[in-house]
């Protein structure tokens, strides 16, 4: 009887040290994901986040036999990788800004020229003389581009044709005959464009997000 007490007293010792061991292999764990440089990309988090999931599903499993030290230090370290996924998240949304803003800019300098288009977009550099100029280029490059943009770049040039119409209008009456007719035909060509390749474009981007 003596025996049995003693080989379950030891069982349960060894279980339970097994069970502190593994809490503090989680606690290094996450230590050491908060100590190392990150590049904050979407493909980083996603092996981080993937490794973590699968690391706290199993110890989580056992939180019932933890000791009140062992749970505490847990939900330390799920502190821990909470900040750190917020960081994660805010650095992230920061770059696809930084890349959206710098995407937009080098669509209008392609579509326009280098830095001619001011935040107002009010055209002031498109006159009677070369507006015809500025419109052959904007529909043409479209043209050339057209199946590789994306929804929200279609999104952009569709508000960039509305400011350069607009300044088209009110310049109208300086235009010469010739020139206002074949900036009709180009109109026409855009429209043409914008209506089949600018609903193909969310489509695609649907498909891809499927995947």
């Amino acid at each position: 009887m003596a025996f049995s007490v003693a080989l379950f007293l030891s069982v349960t010792a060894c279980t339970n040290q097994t069970k502190k061991t593994e809490t503090q292999n989680f606690v290094s764990y996450v230590d050491s994901i908060n100590q190392v440089d990150h590049t904050y990309t979407v493909e980083n988090w996603e092996s981080i986040n993937n490794e973590y999931n699968q690391r706290i599903a199993l110890l989580e499993q056992e939180i019932a036999n933890m000791n009140e030290d062992e749970k505490a230090k847990l939900e330390e370290s799920k502190a821990k990788y909470a900040a750190l996924k917020t960081t994660y998240e805010t650095k992230i949304a920061e770059s696809n800004q930084a890349n959206e803003i710098d995407s937009k800019y080098q669509l209008r300098n392609r579509l326009f020229g280098e830095n001619v288009i001011t935040e107002d977009l009010q055209f002031a550099f498109v006159n009677a003389t070369n507006a015809l100029n500025v419109f052959e280029t904007f529909v043409n490059t479209v043209d050339a581009n057209k199946d590789a943009y994306s929804r929200e770049n279609w999104d952009e040039i569709k508000v960039l044709y509305e400011a350069l119409n607009t300044r088209k209008n009110a310049i109208e009456k300086d235009l010469a005959g010739s020139d206002n007719r074949q900036i009709a035909v180009l109109k026409v060509k855009f429209a043409s464009i914008y209506s089949i390749i600018r609903p193909m474009s969310k489509v695609d981007e649907n498909a891809e997000a499927k995947r």
